[in-house]
């Protein structure tokens, strides 16, 4: 079933007041944006309108249409202290929404409201879901306890699997999403794109870059598995039935390669956006509009060498090496090797 799709904040909140007024509340939203602050403020908006005590404006079955502000359910959930709204955000050094957060959510939504009309779940960032999370969410997301509303909240509605996605309706509010990269990452690219400033096109140089891109992606890798194994229930029981033992293993396998594809991807993508600001520099385009500014100099001597055609194949180059890295069967070295040396640099 395809997701229905809503555009611009305007619409969308208008389609939610909507729904509200002729009781077709869904059960299940996905907010998507370039501003999480900004996602989480709508949804904690409608959190509140649907829990307001005294509402401005009522459907004819008493569902508030608008929030007092002013009322204790208000001020509860202004201040995230209403038993019936749970907002979920990832976690943990790996900045997961782990599974056992979900398995929470669950339990707590089978309950009746404590003191609302409606039980709401905000799950932030939820395309830091791993499999294993998904798969113990999808059926209370297709068929939640009566009065409850699950939102979900995210920059990257392409890393939301189609499961997910054909059981929410979409409303897309403004704003360009962007890439988050940690430290690491960060001080990485910047290194690649000072190489890559100083290589230009000689083979051995672009070698060089393959490298340590591969290095990178390893040690991240070596990371998660340590920090997965750590905390898996694996090493902290000694007596483990052996039907167990392995069903923890196989999950523990299937999350760690879920977890480094997704940084991996994100990591990929923060590549794709200086390439992009590469591309802008190539048609000549202001500072003003690139993502990486302060590496404006290093866009600019590259844009330098090559044309803007140029500059376009490379994005769409390593479009097409994310594609080909989602696949389970592709070979991580022999696709970011193709897609590295076809880069005009």
């Amino acid at each position: 079933m395809a997701t229905k799709t809503i555009n611009n904040v305007s619409n969308s909140t208008s389609l939610l007041r909507n729904s509200l007024k002729n009781e077709r509340l869904s059960h299940a939203y996905l907010f998507v944006g370039g501003n999480m602050e900004n996602l989480e403020s709508q949804a904690t908006e409608l959190a509140r309108t649907l829990n307001c005590q005294s509402p401005k404006a009522s459907s004819k079955s008493g569902i508030p249409l608008d929030a007092c502000h002013e009322c204790i359910s208000c001020n509860k959930v202004d201040t995230h202290n209403f038993p019936d709204l749970d907002v979920i955000r990832p976690e943990s050094k790996s900045r997961v929404i782990t599974i056992d957060q979900i398995r929470r959510l669950i339990q707590k939504v089978s309950l009746k409201p404590t003191e609302g009309r409606y039980k709401v779940a905000i799950i932030s960032s939820a395309e830091r879901m791993p499999s294993v999370t998904v798969n113990a969410f999808l059926k209370t997301l297709e068929e939640p306890p009566d009065r409850t509303v699950f939102m979900l909240l995210t920059q990257f509605p392409e890393k939301i699997i189609d499961t997910v996605l054909s059981r929410c309706l979409r409303l897309n509010f403004t704003g360009e999403t962007g890439v988050e990269l940690n430290d690491d990452d960060k001080n990485w690219l910047h290194s690649f794109i000072s190489m890559s400033v100083e290589t230009n096109e000689v083979l051995m140089g672009r070698y060089r870059l393959l490298s340590n891109l591969l290095n990178h992606l390893s040690l991240k890798k070596d990371f998660i598995e340590e920090t997965y194994q750590e905390a898996s229930p694996l090493n902290q029981h000694d007596d483990i039935d052996p039907t167990l033992r392995k069903k923890w293993e196989k999950e523990l396998d299937a999350t760690i390669e879920s977890e480094y594809r997704g940084q991996r991807s994100q990591f990929l993508a923060g590549l794709q956006w200086w390439l992009r600001d590469v591309w802008m520099m190539a048609m000549q385009q202001s500072i003003d509009l690139l993502y990486f500014k302060e590496w404006a100099e290093a866009s600019k001597a590259i844009a330098k060498r090559i044309n803007s055609d140029q500059a376009l194949e490379n994005l769409q180059s390593l479009e097409n090496t994310q594609r080909l890295l989602e696949r389970t069967n592709v070979q991580e070295t022999l696709a970011l090797e193709v897609g590295l040396l076809k880069l005009k640099l």
